[in-house]
């Protein structure tokens, strides 16, 4: 064969296997484009799917806060329904005033008693909070009743045992019992039934 052609030749053969070679070069190129392609798609769909989740449970999240919020105002509001009723609570004190000469004083004198013993044991606050009433006195029999708050029934019990003088006269009260009501309290200071059925 001619040297020339046989050049040729082999310079045609190097040609062709290095298209071949860049041909196969492409196609793996192309094949890692595609997968790529795929791949980005595929994390594309996760990634909507992902957000959808994500806003579902944002909606549920809320509805739930929402619920907790009214469950919390309500127990809230039942809370201080409560403590409301327990404030309204009252105590009736029955008691009797002794004094020196066995003339009873007046009652306002016996309000006014019980009201500065309170007011030294514990202050005036507690004079306010205590809401102190005399509801019945019975001046011949020296019996009395008074009315107080519940939370701070021991403290005017307490205060009672203070009083040493009614009216600048040497007296003392005895408390006989703390009821519920100003009908039991009656019923603790011996009075008659007419007494008891004037009581709602």
């Amino acid at each position: 064969m001619d040297p020339v052609a046989a050049a040729a030749l082999i310079a045609s053969a190097a040609a062709l296997a290095a298209s071949a070679a860049a041909l196969r070069r492409a196609r793996l190129l192309d094949e890692r484009l595609r997968g790529i392609e795929e791949a980005v798609s595929a994390a594309g769909v996760e990634a909507r799917e992902l957000r959808g989740g994500v806003e579902r449970l944002t909606h549920r999240l809320a509805v739930l806060e929402k619920a907790l919020a009214r469950a919390l105002e309500s127990y809230e509001a039942e809370d201080a329904l409560e403590k409301l009723r327990r404030r309204r609570r009252r105590r009736y004190i029955a008691f009797y005033v002794v004094t020196e000469d066995g003339e009873p004083p007046p009652p306002e004198e016996v309000e006014k008693a019980v009201m500065r013993a309170v007011e030294r044991l514990a202050g005036e606050l507690a004079v306010a909070k205590a809401r102190l009433q005399l509801v019945y006195y019975q001046p011949e029999r020296g019996a009395g009743i008074i009315r107080a708050n519940h939370e701070t029934k021991y403290l005017v019990l307490a205060a009672m045992g203070l009083v040493r003088r009614v009216a600048g006269k040497h007296a003392i009260l005895v408390p006989v019992r703390t009821t519920g009501t100003i009908r039991t309290a009656k019923r603790v200071l011996g009075l008659p039934q007419r007494e008891l059925k004037k009581t709602k």
